[in-house]
C-alpha cells in the first residue's frame, strides 16, 4: 500500500529520516547498550526513530513514547508495545550517563556517529581536535545553495522573490552568484527554477565552471556532464565558446538546453581526435565524502577501499582525456572529496606520466596550485579543483 504524504508533513519526515541516517551509528549503539537480545528490523527502526526524537529534537519525551507504543501495539500487539515502552523509558532515564568505550576511536565513532575506519583515517591526518570539528560540521543540518542565471534574473530580484515565498536567504561565502537558502522544497516547485532562472548548485560546484576561464571561440568539453548543471553555468560564463557535453546516459544529456552539443560516450573510450579541445572539464566520479552533510547515507555505504578504487579510476580518466587536449590547453580536474588519494594524490601520480603546469584555478586565489575545501574550515562541501596546463 502506498501513502500520499501531505506537503505540510514532508519537511518533518525528511528531518527525522535524514537525522536517523546521520546518527545511525550512535542510535544503534544505544539500542545494543539497552537491549541484549536481537530486535527485529521494523521495531529496531521504530526505536531508532524514537531515540532520535528524544535525543535531538525538541518534541516532548512523553509524546514520542506514546506515539511509538501506540504504533507498536497496533502492529505487533501489547507484549511488543510494552517492550518498546520499557526501552524508551530506560533511555530517557539513562541517556546522559551511558558509559562510552575507553578506546578513543570507538568512542568518537559513537559520539559523532561515523564509521571507525573514517575516524581512524581523519585522526591520523588531522588530529583529535580538528577531527571532532570536521565530524561536528558534517553532522549539522545542511543549508542549500542556489545559483542565479544572470542572463535571466539579477541577484536582488531572486532574493526578493525567494524571501517573498518564505525562504530565508544569505550571501555566498566566495562568489556573488551563490545564494544560500534554508530550504529547497518551495524552490523546486517555483517558476524561477522550472524556467532555469535559478539552479540548485552548491557554491563549490559553481567554482568549477569559474575555473575554466574560457576565451572567445574556445572548444570546451564537459566530459562527465551528468544532468548538465555545470554545463549550463559554463554556457552562461562563455557564450562565445563551443560546448560539448558528454555522458554515458543520453537520458541525462537530453535535459540540457539546445545550444550545447551532446555526445553519448565513455570517457575511457572518448570518441574525439587528438588535440581537439582547448579546455576539458573532468568533474570525476569519486567517493563523494565531501557531501556527507547533504547525503549522510554516504558515510555508511563507503569503505576505505572505495577511496583507493576511485583514485585509480580518476587517474585512468585523466589519462584517457589528455590526448584530446590541445598543447597549451587546460584540463580542469574536480571531485567532491577532500581525501588525499582522490585529490593531490591523483595529480601527483598523473605528473609521473604527463608534463603539465599547475595553474591557479580561481581568480580570487593568490599563488595557489589548487583549491581544496575542508568543510570545517570553509563551511562549504568538501571539494577539490585543479587546473592542469598541457605543455
Amino acid at each position: 500500500m502506498r501513502y500520499k504524504l501531505a506537503e505540510s508533513k514532508k519537511g518533518l519526515v525528511y528531518q527525522i529520516v535524514s537525522g536517523v541516517v546521520r546518527w545511525k551509528g550512535y542510535l544503534d549503539w544505544v539500542l545494543l547498550s539497552l537491549v541484549r537480545k536481537g530486535v527485529k528490523a521494523d521495531m529496531r527502526y521504530l526505536l531508532w526513530i524514537s531515540f532520535y526524537q528524544i535525543a535531538f529534537m525538541k518534541k516532548a519525551h512523553y509524546h514520542v513514547v506514546k506515539e511509538a507504543v501506540e504504533y507498536a501495539k497496533g502492529l505487533k500487539g501489547v507484549k511488543v508495545a510494552n517492550f518498546i515502552n520499557a526501552v524508551l523509558r530506560r533511555f530517557i532515564a539513562e541517556k546522559d550517563q551511558m558509559p562510552l568505550p575507553a578506546n578513543p576511536v570507538h568512542s568518537l565513532s559513537i559520539t559523532h556517529s561515523f564509521p571507525e575506519w573514517l575516524i581512524s583515517r581523519w585522526l591520523a591526518r588531522f588530529g583529535l581536535g580538528e577531527t571532532e570539528r570536521l565530524c561536528a560540521t558534517l553532522n549539522t543540518t545542511p543549508g542549500f545553495t542556489i545559483r542565479i542565471n544572470p542572463d535571466r534574473i539579477s541577484r536582488e530580484e531572486a532574493v526578493r522573490h525567494l524571501e517573498a515565498i518564505g525562504i530565508t536567504t544569505g550571501k555566498g561565502i566566495l562568489i556573488d552568484s551563490a545564494i544560500r537558502v534554508d530550504k529547497l522544497g518551495p524552490i523546486l516547485n517555483d517558476p524561477l527554477f522550472k524556467e532555469r532562472s535559478i539552479f540548485v548548485q552548491d557554491e563549490t560546484s559553481q567554482l568549477v565552471a569559474m575555473a575554466l576561464n574560457p576565451r572567445k571561440g574556445d572548444l570546451i568539453l564537459d566530459a562527465c556532464a551528468g544532468l548538465g548543471t555545470k554545463t549550463a553555468q559554463m554556457r552562461e560564463l562563455s557564450p562565445d565558446a563551443t560546448l560539448v557535453a558528454m555522458d554515458t546516459h543520453m537520458g541525462r544529456l537530453g535535459r540540457m538546453e539546445k545550444k550545447t552539443n551532446l555526445v553519448q560516450g565513455d570517457v575511457l573510450k572518448a570518441p574525439f581526435r587528438k588535440g581537439f579541445f582547448d579546455t576539458i572539464l573532468l568533474d570525476a566520479p569519486c567517493s563523494s565524502l565531501g557531501i556527507i552533510r547533504k547525503h549522510p547515507e554516504i558515510k555508511w555505504s563507503r569503505k576505505e577501499k572505495d577511496i583507493i578504487a576511485s583514485a585509480h579510476y580518476q587517474l585512468d580518466l585523466l589519462q584517457s582525456l589528455w590526448d584530446n587536449l590541445k598543447k597549451g590547453g587546460s584540463m580542469i580536474y574536480s571531485v567532491c572529496s577532500f581525501e588525499p588519494e582522490e585529490t593531490v594524490g591523483v595529480i601527483e601520480q598523473f605528473g609521473k606520466k604527463q608534463e603539465f603546469l599547475l595553474e591557479n584555478p580561481l581568480p580570487f586565489m593568490i599563488n595557489k596550485e589548487y583549491f581544496l575545501s575542508l568543510p570545517h574550515e570553509t563551511g562549504m562541501d568538501g571539494f577539490f579543483i585543479a587546473r592542469l596546463k598541457k605543455i
